[in-house]
């Protein structure tokens, strides 16, 4: 139950690149009854609160690290939280991957990525609700402002100048996996693109209300999960 919740939302926000959880739709309607409790049922207390619980998928979905303490309190194993972070990390390396970076400068590159949107998101999430089966979470973030990122994109400097390098470099006759093996070209296309993350505008902070449920762990234990993960990850995201 809780893997699915964790995969479907990033599924559905990049289907063309990412894989989801699968499995047909009668077999996981039967796991969400059997994962629910039931009436006559003594409602076991879930570990970790609602609001750390939710600031971990918060900040999964938006840049793929967890602290912690978050990330125990939703009851995410560190193999979750892999599997995530390569989807989400793959789709930020493959809108850079018309230039010849090593692998040493990708990691650079997420690094960086990671450290702007953990700083500027400044995500929050706080109990509005209390309640024993469906707490309400307030979560509020400063978001990727998408339209004002596709113009800088379209017109940063940093950027057009490294493809302009880039270029010059080919028509020299070098390779690609030569320029990989430069260190000069690998630090240049690692500040240029570093310099271009670090100017992406984020809109003024805003909120959502968010519902959670209780869910089963892999370890059999009950967590707090988002009712709808996807609304949470179109919101970290500024999905429409």
């Amino acid at each position: 139950m809780l893997r699915k919740i964790l995969f479907g939302a990033l599924t559905l926000l990049l289907t063309f690149c990412l894989v989801g959880c699968g499995g047909k739709k009668d077999d996981a309607a039967k796991k969400d009854e059997a994962a629910a409790p039931k009436a006559e049922e003594k409602v076991e207390t879930p570990t970790g609160s609602p609001d750390k619980a939710v600031l971990a998928y918060a900040q999964l979905y938006s840049y793929g690290v967890i602290e912690d303490e978050n990330m125990a309190a939703a009851g995410m194993t560190e193999k979750d939280v892999e599997e995530v972070q390569n989807q989400i990390f793959t789709s930020l390396v493959n809108s850079f991957k018309e230039y010849p970076l090593n692998d040493e400068s990708v990691a650079k590159m997420t690094e960086q990525y990671v450290a702007k949107l953990h700083k500027d998101m400044n995500i929050k999430a706080t109990v509005k609700k209390e309640d024993a089966t469906h707490p309400v979470v307030e979560l509020t973030a400063s978001t990727i402002d998408q339209a004002s990122a596709k113009k800088i994109a379209e017109n940063n400097a940093d950027l057009l100048a490294l493809g302009e390098a880039y270029g010059e470099l080919k028509a020299q006759g070098l390779t690609d996996d030569q320029l990989k093996e430069s260190a000069e070209f690998q630090q240049f296309a690692i500040d240029s693109i570093t310099k271009y993350i670090n100017e992406f505008p984020l809109a003024p902070a805003t909120s959502i209300d968010v519902t959670c449920q209780m869910v089963q762990g892999t370890d059999g234990k009950v967590y707090w999960a988002p009712e709808d993960p996807t609304a949470v990850a179109k919101f970290v995201t500024a999905q429409k």
